[in-house]
């Protein structure tokens, strides 16, 4: 080694990206729960996929691993099926961090949500993995009060379609799980976001700890059940389901907390803000409900990341011609 020269951090110390993986803890302990360890395999495998593929690129700038890969990985596995096959498991994190983040420059330089393209990619290159084979959750109400802990999985067979996510059952069939089934969490879907108490643990600290901004949370949360509010009251043909079945269904609420507050690939400024939440939550109403997809989230979070840097151009700009007219006005 060259005298003077210091050797390259192996990962970059982020104490916000280390909260954000605390917060994440309730919902891979509820995915384990649930599910099976099969859980947290994908949990670790993500994590060390993710991690070696920044780490090449990486290598060959002389940087350090940023810790934010964890919480891509963490997060892109928790959105997941439960009994998705590793194959593409592996394929949507490689997507997630090559092409995502580190073909832009890497860290901070993205302009999507890593994680969310990463799972958008495999839902299209995989529809059936991601969109039908499902496993049922281990219920502890019924004789179940260990959940799935004495099990590697709840699916039988990875290639076997075992259950229907509440989204796809309300959509198809018309039938909605009860309140303590969404609060709890146990029913079908992707491993980390079925419990709306754990996602709300994970969530309010974020929230307390201003570690994710609050003006974007409560935005999409707003906003959502606005919508959802008032087409409920109107009596409109086909949503005759309560606001908060689709607040507390097809894990909207960690959209909120943990998706769509990704600082990077979200709008810097207050106002901006404000509007990105509008854009997310009206994009995932009506992709709900007026078209072919059960769910809608992800979709409108790319969406918003697109919008994100007009939105802080244009308040910016409005704040600026607002300031000049008030000098000429004073002068």
């Amino acid at each position: 080694m060259a005298e003077g020269k210091k050797p390259v951090k192996l990962i970059q110390k982020q104490p916000i990206m280390r909260r954000v993986m605390f917060a994440l803890g309730p919902c891979v302990a509820g995915g384990v729960y649930f599910f099976g360890w099969r859980s947290l395999a994908m949990v670790m495998v993500s994590c060390g996929v993710g991690f070696l593929a920044e780490w090449l690129f990486c290598r060959s700038r002389k940087e350090p691993v940023s810790e934010a890969v964890f919480v891509t990985a963490m997060i892109y596995a928790l959105i997941l099926p439960p009994t998705v096959p590793w194959h593409v498991l592996v394929i949507g994190i490689l997507f997630a961090v090559v092409v995502t983040k580190m073909v832009f420059g890497g860290w901070a330089k993205n302009i999507f949500n890593p994680a969310i393209a990463g799972r958008a990619f495999v839902y299209v290159c995989f529809p059936i993995a991601l969109t039908a084979q499902w496993a049922p959750a281990a219920n502890p109400f019924n004789g179940h009060p260990w959940g799935a802990l004495d099990r590697w999985t709840t699916g039988a067979d990875p290639n076997v379609i075992t259950g229907a996510t509440p989204m796809a059952e309300m959509k198809l069939k018309g039938q909605t799980p009860s309140l303590q089934s969404l609060l709890v969490g146990n029913i079908a879907g992707t491993m980390g976001v079925t419990s709306a108490v754990l996602i709300c643990i994970g969530g309010i600290y974020l929230f307390i700890t201003r570690t994710a901004s609050r003006v974007i949370s409560l935005s999409v949360i707003i906003t959502y059940v606005a919508w959802n509010t008032i087409v409920w009251l109107a009596g409109v043909e086909g949503f005759a389901n309560p606001p908060w079945f689709g607040l507390l269904g097809g894990g909207f609420l960690f959209g909120a907390f943990f998706m769509a507050t990704d600082p990077i690939s979200s709008p810097r400024t207050r106002e901006a803000q404000v509007f990105y939440g509008m854009i997310i939550a009206t994009g995932t109403f009506v992709i709900r409900n007026f078209s072919i997809f059960n769910g809608g989230l992800m979709f409108s979070i790319l969406l918003g990341n697109m919008f994100a840097p007009l939105l802080d151009i244009l308040v910016r700009s409005y704040k600026s011609r607002r300031q000049h007219k008030t000098k000429e006005a004073a002068a």
